[in-house]
């Protein structure tokens, strides 16, 4: 496939002009001009800026379903004897028990999809119900996103459906590891089923069991037992001290910033300014409930901002966290020869303009962080194959599933006193 009249984010997130040749799922060729190869197929990007896919490198999903029943609760009231609480169980309860349901596939492509108009192409997932990892690696095979997903403490018998998706371990949350429980992650990693991922430091309860139990920060520990390294992916790192910090920098391990989520919960916010001197290696993730990973990279650069150095931190710098890879071979982040042809096709908009891109001044990458949209992304491809076109899935029945979705939130949600959903159905 040939795109021709290309305006695109680069590397460095400035705006070149080129023709982009795509062979097979890659990027083959990036030229000022290429000529059509007898056959192949020419798409005018004349009318669009091309924007690198974007990653989110933490989702529980499917967590459509519970929008707004968290609102006000921090993560230790979650599923408390309150209204909201029971309400909050009843509705994770369902999740387990759905997982071989048609239902639990609607609710994940249904998710999957929403991001995938939101320009994320490639997903850490860790997942919301128990044993629901086969059906999660299905649903993004049929929606085309990319996809890492966490497979906890299972063992995984059959063989990936694509080379779209990498597997991961776990290891249990402070509040939950033991030492069985660390050595049993620590074998599944030298079997060679990584990455390993967990939440790390998340809230001071959790730091608080970590010393209590083994006497180390999370951090420390998994240093000291040779598994932080660039095969760790650690998500959030809230209650990290000077050693911590350390040795994230020191180690590469993949560190993933969670403001919103962070922010929402109260559970505080991550040392980004400091990590980012040390050169620690650091993504973006949404987390639980909210997927906009636009207000996430404006989120960062709003706290890089405020941090007391607002010269040192520009727009660039935030595009670089959304578009860093966990597993390079699933995912590169960025529009260059050789890279997976990973793209977002956004309407060139007046929204975003004026776009001026001179020898020593830009303003691509903080007009198109600021003021991109959903709504401006037309198309979307994924290895090299159209996923999103003119805002539809390209591999799924769209209207159907709208359909069926609709309908099972109505009927989850039918013997509550509000029905918002049921009345939207009628």
């Amino acid at each position: 496939m040939l795109l021709t009249n290309c305006r695109y984010l680069d590397e460095t997130f400035h705006l070149k002009h080129a023709d982009i040749r795509i062979t097979d799922t890659k990027i083959g060729m990036i030229e000022p001009h290429l000529a059509p190869l007898e056959g192949e197929e020419v798409f005018d990007c004349a009318s669009h800026l091309l924007y690198p896919g974007l990653i989110d490198a933490h989702v529980h999903t499917p967590d459509t379903l519970l929008r707004g029943l968290f609102c006000d609760k921090s993560l230790h009231q979650w599923c408390d004897a309150s209204e909201q609480g029971k309400l909050q169980q009843r509705l994770f309860d369902y999740l387990d028990e759905s997982v071989p349901s048609k239902a639990f596939s609607t609710l994940v492509q249904y998710a999957y999809l929403q991001y995938l108009k939101t320009g994320v192409v490639c997903i850490v997932e860790t997942g919301q119900a128990d044993f629901s990892c086969k059906a999660l690696e299905r649903a993004a095979q049929e929606t085309g996103i990319k996809a890492l997903v966490d497979w906890y403490d299972e063992k995984p018998s059959a063989a990936l459906l694509s080379d779209t998706l990498r597997r991961g371990t776990h290891l249990p949350e402070e509040e939950d590891l033991d030492l069985a429980g660390f050595n049993a992650a620590k074998e599944r990693v030298s079997a060679g089923q990584g990455p390993l991922m967990t939440h790390c430091l998340e809230t001071t309860f959790r730091r608080q069991e970590i010393l209590r139990k083994f006497g180390l920060s999370t951090v420390a520990l998994l240093a000291r037992e040779g598994m932080l390294n660039a095969n760790t992916i650690l998500f959030h790192c809230i209650e990290t001290d000077e050693k911590d910090k350390h040795l994230l920098c020191e180690s590469q391990a993949y560190v993933v910033h969670c403001p919103v989520s962070n922010q929402l919960c109260s559970e505080g916010s991550m040392a980004l300014e400091q990590l980012l001197e040390g050169q620690a290696r650091i993504g973006l993730g949404t987390d639980f409930l909210t997927h906009d990973i636009w207000e996430v990279m404006r989120t960062t650069y709003r706290e890089l901002k405020m941090s007391g150095h607002p010269q040192r931190w520009t727009a660039e710098h935030v595009w670089k966290l959304a578009t860093a890879s966990p597993i390079p071979q699933l995912y590169q982040g960025a529009i260059k020869v050789g890279n997976s042809a990973d793209l977002l096709f956004i309407n060139d908009s007046l929204d975003l303009s004026p776009l001026v891109e001179l020898p020593s001044f830009s303003n691509v990458a903080f007009n198109t962080l600021t003021y991109t949209r959903g709504e401006h992304i037309r198309e979307v491809m994924v290895n090299g194959q159209w996923v999103i076109r003119d805002r539809r899935s390209c591999l799924l029945d769209e209207k159907a599933l709208e359909k069926q979705y609709r309908a099972l939130v109505a009927e989850v949600f039918a013997h509550e006193p509000i029905q918002e959903s049921k009345r939207k159905l009628d």
